[in-house]
């Protein structure tokens, strides 16, 4: 099973982190802060070293709810969003990719939480990922 990078604890993912290990992806990820910077500027991004999955994860936080978790690959960066079963119909009807839909109808539940989780390899993803922060945030 793959595993997310960024697992030396002593490794803060800062910037040139970040560039080492998305490589050309690295502008997409700048494109991404930039823009969560600017239209979810009452969001903030904490990273964190989690001692259970041995890796640094992100996570978008808005007042105190956590809206998505981020994790760093080998050339791209994954987001995942977390939803209980009263979401579904609601996630239906979002203007995301339908891939994400059925993958997200045909997930497991962990606990009451069904994950939705997409990777980012390229710019055209980001809008879907925009449309779910602005529906979780609510």
């Amino acid at each position: 099973m793959n595993k997310p990078l960024l697992n030396d604890k002593l490794e803060y993912p800062h910037d040139d982190v970040l560039a080492k290990y998305l490589g050309k992806t690295k502008i997409i990820w700048d494109e991404f802060v930039a823009h969560l910077s600017s239209t979810f500027n009452s969001m903030s991004l904490e990273w964190n070293y989690y001692n259970d999955g041995k890796a640094w994860l992100c996570k978008l936080v808005h007042k105190k709810k956590t809206v998505c978790w981020i994790s760093i690959w080998d050339q791209y960066f994954k987001v995942t969003f977390y939803f209980t079963d009263k979401n579904t119909d609601d996630i239906k009807l979002l203007k995301i990719d339908p891939a994400w839909i059925n993958k997200y109808l045909s997930n497991k539940s962990i606990g009451k939480l069904k994950p939705l989780t997409t990777e980012v390899k390229t710019k055209k993803v980001l809008a879907g990922i925009y449309e779910l922060i602005k529906y979780k945030s609510k």
